[in-house]
């Protein structure tokens, strides 16, 4: 029946329609926050332009004016910074080859930021000096009152959407660069490390090569970690949503880490094996169960990220896996023979005879040597080396030398102590006196034979003339 003129509907007839009305209302807040949720991409606006805003249009010319300044003044400063530091980066990086610890972190950074920095900071001055001056102009035109908009034919509204899309992709153009930046110098600083510890490790210890094949592929997974960051970063910062690819990327890698769950064991295994270190190369081992029950025995020929080989008494090679090697009770032959025979310090001792008829030459060989040792750069100046007459053999006067080497020349101990003993033979020579023989071997004769009578004054013999005295 329809209602007469100027009459209000029944109650009831009301009741539900306002009930819906304030019903979607409610929903209305969740239904947008649902959909920014499940939006791909979103505008991230740009700071610069809400801080403009709140100011009038001659402070926010001001403000501009100096960031401009001191933008230009930045990349100019900085760029002649890093000229002078790259004058002197290859003074840097042979000392921080020598270095260890702090130091190699600190001169490895400086190394690592030189390149990235030089090519990034002429361009990302660039664009924040294009950001600050389209941020500006959008300010700009949003303080205009309406004759300017009558000048411009009702385009204004196409020209400042123009500037916020300009100003919004300066400001992602900008921390792309950032992060470009920041990506760059991670991965630069730890390949610069690695290859240090690399080199470190190879000229060290028997074992420090295989220990160096493991920073390899480490060093390539720290790689992709950082490559797979500064992505995510830039989607973040472009307005991207990346949940979605999160949680992608943790199903995936989920599978792919039950996947990969035996090789993950065998690779830490094998970094425990190097720092607990119940073995090196060139032992013999015996690897035992829980029980008591002998597994496999052998000498060690290497240990490989995957797994350790063993050669057995039959000669043939039998290869274990590291996460195994673990599991199982290590009898290592060679330990208690290795600590009572191997100096815990990198000590060198050597004996040089004379002939008897260069005694008179005996102090001035000692203070060369002695001098010698102490300005070697692998000796150890905390600790005193020396250079002295111990003792009269048979072939001549003897002398005894001793040197403790650094740390870091602990891997080439032979090779140092060859390099000493030639130097003190060369410094003999230099000083007219000669290293003493056994004329009994040089002259091919029976070792039992007796030795010649020593030389007396005046009398010439196998060791040389000795002038007569008065």
């Amino acid at each position: 029946m329809p209602l007469a003129a100027g009459r209000a509907p029944p109650a009831g007839l009301c009741a539900p329609r306002a009930t819906v009305v304030r019903a979607a209302k409610a929903a209305a807040p969740a239904a947008v926050a649902a959909a920014q949720q499940l939006a791909w991409f979103t505008a991230t606006g740009v700071p610069l332009v809400e801080t403009l805003r709140v100011l009038t249009l001659q402070q926010a010319a001001v403000r501009c004016a100096v960031l401009v300044i001191a933008t230009a003044v930045g990349v100019a400063f900085g760029n002649k910074l890093l000229d002078l530091a790259g004058a002197q980066m290859e003074s840097v990086a042979e000392r921080t080859r020598r270095s260890s610890g702090l130091p190699l972190l600190m001169g490895t950074a400086l190394a690592a930021v030189h390149r990235p920095a030089k090519l990034l900071l002429p361009t990302y001055g660039f664009f924040y000096t294009l950001l600050v001056l389209t941020a500006f102009t959008e300010v700009a035109l949003t303080h205009m009152d309406a004759h300017m908009h009558t000048v411009l034919h009702l385009c204004g509204s196409q020209v400042l959407g123009f500037f916020k899309s300009l100003a919004q992709v300066t400001q992602d153009t900008s921390e792309l660069l950032l992060i470009v930046f920041a990506a760059w110098f991670l991965i630069a600083w730890k390949d610069k490390v690695v290859e240090i510890a690399t080199t470190n490790l190879q000229e060290g210890e028997m074992d420090g090569p295989n220990f160096a094949r493991v920073l390899v592929p480490l060093s390539n997974v720290a790689t992709w970690g950082i490559v797979i960051a500064a992505s995510l970063t830039t989607l973040t910062a472009f307005g991207i949503n990346v949940q979605p690819l999160l949680a992608f990327g943790s199903i995936s890698t989920v599978a792919v880490g039950f996947a990969a769950q035996s090789t993950m064991q065998n690779v830490v295994s094998a970094l425990q094996i190097y720092s607990s270190r119940p073995f090196i190369v060139g032992d013999r081992i015996q690897l035992k169960s829980l029980s008591g029950s002998l597994i496999a025995a052998g000498v060690v020929e290497s240990v490989a990220p995957m797994r350790t080989v063993l050669r057995a008494d039959n000669k043939l090679p039998v290869f274990i896996p590291n996460k195994d090697v673990m599991n199982l009770v290590v009898v290592n032959e060679n330990k208690m023979r290795r600590a009572s025979v191997q100096p815990k310090m990198p000590l060198i001792e050597a004996t040089l005879t004379l002939r008897y008829c260069d005694v008179d030459a005996l102090p001035a060989v000692e203070a060369a040597i002695g001098n010698y040792l102490d300005t070697h750069p692998l000796v150890d100046p905390a600790i005193s080396s020396r250079c002295v007459l111990t003792e009269f053999t048979p072939l001549g006067p003897q002398l005894a030398l001793r040197a403790l080497l650094v740390k870091s020349a602990a891997g080439r101990q032979a090779a140092v102590r060859s390099e000493l003993l030639r130097e003190a033979e060369r410094l003999v020579r230099q000083h007219g006196a000669y290293l003493a023989t056994d004329c009994n071997a040089s002259a091919g004769l029976p070792a039992m034979l007796p030795l010649p009578p020593l030389p007396r004054p005046g009398v010439s013999g196998e060791f040389g003339t000795t002038p007569a005295g008065p």
